[in-house]
């Protein structure tokens, strides 16, 4: 292990890669373990080649510690069948249409993939044919510095110029750029990612011409696919000038990407996206996670008040969670201490015991009771809160005669609230002003909500 690191290092440092830290000061160790090394001699062994492949090469050329590594040989998924069955080693053809088969030892599994070269490619998906040749296989890659590989020997293999390209802080494609984008539209995301990932990189005219020509093309990808790329473009080092270029290049609007704030590095992709944008329907267009659009919807809400932590705890209190506070908290730059609000002490039972009738004006009735135990800082119990439950249903409100406040109040009080009034005519356009203060409510849409509401009225 130790030799093939040595090596590696040495190479990097003869290369005298500018901006480049040594090897060395990574955990090496953990890069390429004994299982590695002991699958390379038994590949050896049988006359076939193993390599390390891909952005585990380029990690480890940028001081950084790969998250995983790739694997690659010579030799068919046959082969290794073959191979694996006679050193007794269990294997499973997760991917063997594609040539990947996994080698289980020790109970840690490796993916080992066979070297390939595109046949035919339709702009998302590419036909493949296997092959011996590591400048074939490294030819389908789409950037330079992805294409290089490591062998067991610790030469690192780089065909197109990779090394040279991280020291100039530029990405460029392997062979025509516009070739390889047809190949698959993605790169183009991929592209501005991998820029990201540089430090202060330079973004090549001619590339994002050619980007810009081709990104009409991205309307073809899967919208799971371009949320995967910028997901982690926008928690990058460099993700505010490649969002920047994303939107100079004319790329932003095939992705349905409508820019209206200044990008900004977040450690969250989802707080960095509410950041850039004003539009909470991206959510549904990208096809999020239902978690993901709640809280992309709620930031981008609440982005332009700012939070302290009395509004956080009203927040709270009206059904949103800490997490989504603190994250409110974050994209503002602002210091919350942790937000714990008492649970609310009236329900609507307390108030069905009491005479009121049960209905969507109880909902009204229970959010104005909930209204003054806010005002109290959450210190008024159950009975002080029914002591203002005469007030209430009278229609006195708490806000200043005159005010917009006011007027919605009183409307809603005289929707129906007061027992001697038209009880079935209900003011659902003030109950959706509370209402939607909830997420589910919220992604229900107002319009939706009257009508449901509607029809539990004639119930």
């Amino acid at each position: 292990t130790w030799q093939v690191i040595a090596r590696m290092t040495e190479f990097i440092l003869r290369r005298k890669v500018t901006g480049v830290n040594e090897a060395d000061t990574l955990n090496l160790p953990s890069i390429i373990d004994n299982t590695i090394v002991t699958l390379g001699k038994l590949f050896a062994k049988n006359n076939y080649e193993i390599r390390i492949v891909g952005g585990a090469v380029r990690d480890v050329a940028l001081d950084r510690t790969p998250k995983d590594i790739d694997l690659a040989t010579d030799a068919t998924p046959t082969e290794m069948q073959a191979m694996f069955d006679s050193a007794g080693i269990r294997h499973i053809p997760t991917g063997i249409e594609h040539g990947t088969i996994t080698a289980v030892i020790d109970n840690e599994p490796y993916e080992i993939t066979t070297l390939r070269a595109d046949k035919n490619t339709d702009g998302r998906h590419a036909e493949v044919a296997f092959v011996r040749s590591w400048e074939e296989d490294a030819k389908r890659r789409d950037l330079t510095y992805n294409a290089m590989s490591l062998d067991m020997e610790g030469n690192v293999h780089d065909y197109f110029g990779g090394m040279d390209d991280l020291q100039n802080k530029v990405s460029k494609f392997v062979g025509d750029p516009e070739e390889r984008i047809k190949e698959d539209y993605l790169r183009i995301l991929r592209y501005f990612r991998f820029q990201s990932k540089l430090d202060t990189p330079t973004f090549d005219k001619e590339i994002i011409d050619v980007i810009s020509k081709n990104a009409k093309g991205l309307t073809q990808i899967s919208a799971e696919r371009i949320w995967q790329e910028m997901s982690k473009l926008l928690v990058s080092p460099g993700m505010a000038d490649a969002v920047s270029w994303i939107d100079k290049a004319g790329v932003a609007k095939y992705i349905g990407l409508d820019i209206t704030g200044t990008p900004k590095q977040f450690d969250n992709p989802i707080i960095a996206l509410a950041n850039i944008i004003s539009d909470d329907s991206l959510g549904s267009k990208w096809k999020l996670s239902n978690s993901d659009k709640e809280l992309l919807t709620f930031l981008i809400k609440n982005k332009l008040t700012k939070i302290n932590q009395t509004r956080a705890e009203d927040l709270v209190a009206g059904g949103f969670s800490d997490s989504y506070v603190q994250a409110l908290a974050t994209l503002q730059n602002v210091k919350l201490q942790y937000v714990n609000v008492p649970e609310f002490p009236v329900t609507g039972k307390d108030l069905i015991a009491l005479g009121i009738k049960s209905g969507p004006n109880l909902g009204i009735l229970l959010a104005k009771l909930k209204q003054i135990w806010q005002q109290s800082r959450f210190k008024a119990s159950k009975e002080d809160l029914l002591k203002n439950l005469a007030d209430v249903v009278e229609g006195k409100s708490p806000h200043k005669k005159g005010t917009p406040k006011y007027k919605k109040h009183m409307a809603a009080m005289h929707a129906g609230m007061n027992e001697e009034l038209d009880y079935t005519q209900p003011d659902f356009d003030a109950e959706w002003e509370e209402a939607e203060r909830y997420p589910k409510f919220k992604e229900m849409g107002k319009e939706e909500y009257k009508e449901c509401q509607a029809r539990i009225e004639t119930l």
